[in-house]
């Protein structure tokens, strides 16, 4: 199978070979790749069974407005990268890095002229890599392009390209999210437990609660994108809200719904419904039923951490979220917090050390004193 990856087709055809060898690939990630293929002119290459997609790795170097050999000299598995500068750069990146050489580049230029009508001339040796080791590689850096992907560590990369959190469950997320609330001053409960009153000798339990000075905040944690039957599950057959209003006699109650993947239009529509009605449907009571992205939610707890945190604590913060929260930190987040970081490089705030340094960071010292 041959694909022409001409301008008129090419991002249908780098979506279909891609999803081809990954069916699971989270959109996101293939809406981004697509767009800068598209914007930067980047050449690829499936296989010859129309799977995968390849790209020249120098080709990326320049597109990201870096020297050609960027990729040679400071990231690919030849590299020999030692300086405290380039350590970052170093980092394993996500995906699988190829040098053809041989009858595997004579192969690779056959490809590459059927897919997109071009010859690489008289060349003996050249890197590639595959669409996600290409990804990992263009979100690395603090180029003017690299800035636009998210900025993601090889891990993180790993987990989001391949939608792995389409299998995670609604304890895995709770468990990060109450480890992340930790290192904070947010007022979040968990696993809060209340008398069914619906069904004598029966309890409930709500996933984390937020009691603030006007109003009681009760959270529902969902894995996946939020249906309308669940909300109807909990709002009606469950009587949440009801409960709520039992649990805490005159106070506002704010019932929110919150998932890493987001809600439906049907979802979203009934929860309308209900606020519309919210007078009718809870009589003497001042209800608001809402959604709000999890990723949000984890925003606002980084926040507040890095607003009571020393700033010399930030960059080990910022390894931590992109190497243990994958699943309930938005990568915008992460990336937000890494242009902080090189703003106070930049501005003096924040100094690079030597190897060894008497630093500690704020989230093992917290953890030292917890213990």
């Amino acid at each position: 199978m041959t694909l022409i990856n001409s301008p008129l087709n090419s991002t249908a055809n780098l979506k279909s070979a891609i999803e081809a060898i990954a069916p699971k690939v989270d959109p996101s990630v293939l809406d981004e790749l697509c767009r800068w293929t598209r914007t930067k002119n980047l050449k690829w290459v499936s296989d010859k069974n129309g799977k995968n997609a390849y790209y020249i790795m120098s080709d990326l170097s320049l597109a990201k407005d870096l020297d050609a050999e960027d990729y040679r000299k400071n990231w690919s598995p030849d590299a020999k990268v030692t300086t405290a500068i380039k350590e970052r750069s170093s980092e394993r990146l996500a995906g699988r890095a190829l040098k053809l050489e041989g009858e595997k580049l004579a192969n690779f230029k056959i490809l590459y002229r059927e897919q997109n009508g071009i010859s690489l001339g008289r060349i003996n040796s050249i890197w590639v890599g595959d669409f996600l080791h290409a990804y990992s590689y263009l979100v690395q850096g603090d180029s003017t392009t690299a800035k636009g992907f998210q900025f993601l560590g090889a891990k993180a990369i790993e987990v989001a390209s391949t939608n792995e959190i389409n299998h995670v469950i609604e304890p895995d997320l709770q468990k990060q999210l109450i480890e992340l609330v930790a290192y904070s001053n947010v007022g979040f409960k968990f696993e809060v437990a209340i008398l069914d009153s619906f069904n004598p000798g029966s309890h409930r339990r709500w996933d984390f609660v937020e009691r603030l000075p006007k109003v009681v905040k009760i959270y529902e944690l969902k894995a996946h994108t939020l249906s309308e039957q669940e909300v109807k599950t909990t709002l009606v057959n469950k009587k949440y809200i009801e409960l709520a209003l039992e649990k805490y006699p005159g106070k506002s109650i704010e019932f929110v719904f919150t998932s890493p993947k987001g809600i439906n239009w049907e979802a979203k529509s009934y929860i309308e419904e209900v606020n519309k009605n919210a007078k009718k449907l809870y009589p003497n009571a001042k209800v608001k039923v809402s959604f709000i992205d999890l990723q949000s939610i984890t925003e606002r707890v980084i926040n507040n951490i890095v607003d009571n945190s020393p700033i010399e604590s930030h960059f080990f913060f910022m390894k931590k979220l992109r190497e243990e929260f994958v699943a309930t930190v938005g990568q915008r987040t992460i990336s937000k917090l890494n242009d902080s970081i090189a703003e106070a490089y930049k501005t003096g705030r924040l100094i690079k050390k030597a190897k060894v340094d008497n630093v500690v960071p704020i989230l093992k010292l917290k953890s030292a004193q917890a213990a």
